[in-house]
């Protein structure tokens, strides 16, 4: 029991004594939206609040891609979800992809800054036509999944892109 606990007080001193890695210092991103009354479609009630919210969250994940001191700001300024509502059985709706042209789209107005200073900025209509004729990878099964792979694809070809210039 004694050597147990030796040990283990020695393994707790060593972890204590280790160098702590520096926190990663990361860029920043800003979101705001446009009345979500106004946008083509991100679902009804509680629905819409959830899709709204992961929206958010998709684009706020970025900022560990920006570089520290970058900050961008996204304005939503429309937004289409993948698929369609339809009245399923007992009146819930339900999201049905076919991939016709149901396809995810968004609006979307941009600033890229670092320490202040504008970099880009850009006015972008996104939208993925094929959404259903490329499989999900591994880790792309949350909310909104089409839309986040499309929001990703946007970001690297347009705001990674702007500031490695």
């Amino acid at each position: 029991m004694r050597k147990i606990a030796s040990t283990l007080a020695l393994a707790l001193l060593v972890a204590m004594a280790s160098p702590v890695p520096a926190a990663q210092s990361t860029g920043e991103v800003r979101v705001s939206l446009k009345p979500v009354e106004e946008f083509s479609d991100v679902g009804r009630g509680l629905d819409r609040e959830r899709n709204v919210q992961a929206l958010q969250r998709i684009l706020r994940a970025l900022a560990p891609q920006l570089a520290a001191g970058e900050l961008l700001t996204v304005e939503v300024l429309d937004a289409k979800l993948a698929g369609e509502l339809r009245l399923g059985h007992g009146g819930q709706e339900l999201r049905v992809l076919t991939g016709g042209a149901d396809w995810p789209r968004l609006e979307l107005k941009w600033t890229l800054a670092r320490d202040g200073r504008e970099l880009a900025a850009g006015h972008d209509r996104l939208a993925d036509m094929n959404y259903l004729g490329e499989p999900l990878r591994v880790g792309q099964d949350g909310p909104l999944p089409y839309e986040a792979r499309m929001i990703a694809r946007w970001f690297d070809e347009r705001v990674r892109a702007a500031a490695a210039r």
